[in-house]
């Protein structure tokens, strides 16, 4: 079995293009992709491989059979000594100036995108997700670091102002031990964007990857932490006990977590007791407003592109479209002929637009969602088609669906589906799209669709939501300066650009009185 440190390529395909965003494409004839080894992932705690309480398996959502790695399971006492071996490190690499900080992650991004050809693979086979996803969120990750390290330095300086009175320093103190608990789907964005600014700030961390696809963020982060302190990086992994020992920890001062209501409600509520420092990310039902004026040959590809990869199982997807009522019938036949092109299939398969669902019990939930739907009056309408190559019941697969007919308040219209099943509905005036979009405890993001820019950014304002935007509503939507995070019970703080640095800092200030 290989270490994750020493992972090779794996079986990558070199017959084109995996196609990530829209409908196949003729990127080359089908390919069957051969099993690979499954690879071992020890902890990393104080610079060293550790081992925990057990193992667990990973398995491989398009071919459930497949083990894709096994890894050691953290207990208490395992997160206990990631904990101390991080504070140990605290003093050491806070006292560091921020430049020298900044230095040695740069060095260690360097490092990091190297392996990207490496670990793509491997995550493809942990999360499903096609080859292209699983390069992108690698390499973003690395971009991302290299944005927070461009910034970092500027953003620490202690702020000074000297009067006749007196002589004040606003500085920036790192928070201490910080925990990172971070999700499946997008492992590296999702973590670089809570690991740069806590170490670019001085904090010391310790990761707890999601049991579901925790093996190429490891290597990634193996790769990172060996350019660092011993200490200062760590990673434990495991299941709902080792998290709830990571939240608890008393030495623990942050929590970024980024997952489910529910967790980050939970996280909450521990983190209460010694009143540690919460981000929390969480979830969405991110809606889509399609003015009379919008130009539909652009969006419907774009909005498919939002709501379909990585089968929907992203956090600020399109999860709901309401569409004006004089373009209702043709948005909905141009959306189904783009969805009816997709291919479904193993995300190392050049020819899969998007892989499967994570797992079964995900599946089975969308497939539940679906059946609600019909009863509820609602046309769930199925489209595309499995890839050539696929073994459709051996994976956790699902076709891209559209559902029209339903009312405001149907289930599927009010609940974040995470998978490929896309309600529609009509609305007379733009008013009234709003108040449909706002009629939810979720706030993450949003989109508006109109040639007139000026009324749609008018609309924009109005939707209540961390992150609205025009004409677009996919991952390339987003940028470094632009803050990420939600309102309402998508969450507190935000990511991304100074914003996501302050999240991990503690302000001082220090006057002399003259």
């Amino acid at each position: 079995m290989t270490d994750i440190s020493h992972v090779p390529a794996g079986p990558a395909v070199a017959a084109g293009p995996a196609v990530a965003a829209g409908p196949a494409v003729a990127a080359g004839p089908a390919v069957a992709v051969a099993a690979a080894e499954p690879v071992r992932v020890h902890l990393l705690i104080d610079g060293k491989p550790a081992r925990g309480r057990g193992t667990f398996e990973v398995r491989d959502p398009g071919r459930a059979r497949d083990v894709v790695a096994v890894v050691e399971d953290a207990g208490p006492e395992q997160v206990d000594a990631a904990v101390a071996a991080a504070g140990r490190a605290a003093a050491g690499w806070r006292d560091r100036p921020a430049e020298e900080r900044a230095a040695a992650l740069t060095v260690a991004a360097d490092v990091a995108e190297a392996a990207a050809d490496v670990l793509a693979p491997l995550l493809s086979r942990e999360n499903g997700g096609t080859l292209t996803e699983s390069r992108m969120d690698l390499l973003r990750g690395t971009a991302l670091l290299r944005d927070f390290v461009a910034l970092a330095p500027g953003f620490l300086a202690p702020h000074t102002v000297e009067t006749e009175q007196h002589w004040l320093s606003l500085e920036k103190a790192p928070v201490g031990v910080t925990a990172l608990i971070v999700p499946w789907n997008s492992p590296v964005v999702l973590t670089v964007s809570k690991l740069a600014p806590a170490l670019l700030a001085g904090n010391t961390v310790v990761v707890k990857p999601s049991v579901l696809a925790p093996a190429a963020l490891a290597g990634y982060l193996r790769r990172l932490a060996g350019l660092l302190p011993p200490g200062v990086l760590n990673v434990v992994h495991g299941d709902a006990e080792a998290g709830q020992a990571l939240v608890a920890h008393p030495a623990v001062r942050k929590v970024s977590f980024t997952g489910s209501v529910r967790t980050g409600q939970q996280i909450m509520a521990a983190a209460a007791a010694n009143l540690k420092k919460v981000s929390l990310e969480l979830g969405g039902n991110d809606a889509a407003i399609v003015l009379d004026d919008a130009d539909l040959e652009t969006a419907v590809p774009r909005l498919c592109q939002g709501a379909f990869t990585r089968a929907g199982q992203i956090c600020f997807a399109v999860k709901r479209v309401y569409v004006a009522q004089s373009r209702f019938a043709e948005f909905y036949e141009r959306l189904c002929a783009a969805a009816d092109g997709y291919r479904v299939g193993y995300g190392l398969d050049p020819q899969t637009s998007f892989g499967p669902l994570i797992s079964a019990r995900d599946r089975d939930r969308v497939r539940g969602l679906a059946d609600r739907a019909r009863l509820a009056g609602g046309e769930v309408r199925e489209l595309g088609r499995p890839t050539d190559t696929v073994d459709w019941d051996a994976g956790h697969y699902l076709r891209p669906a559209v559902v029209r007919g339903l009312a405001p308040d149907a289930e599927l219209v009010t609940v974040e589906q995470f998978g490929p099943l896309l309600p529609l509905l009509p609305f007379r005036q733009p008013d009234e799209a709003v108040a449909y979009a706002n009629d939810s405890e979720y706030g993450l993001a949003s989109s508006v669709w109109g040639t007139d820019t000026d009324r749609a950014i008018a609309v924009a304002r109005r939707i209540e939501a961390g992150a609205t935007f025009v004409n677009s509503h996919n991952l390339s939507s987003l940028s470094f300066d632009m803050p990420f995070g939600g309102v309402k019970q998508s969450g507190l703080g935000r990511e991304r650009t100074a914003l996501g640095l302050r999240e991990y800092v503690e302000e001082h200030a220090i006057r002399l009185v003259k």
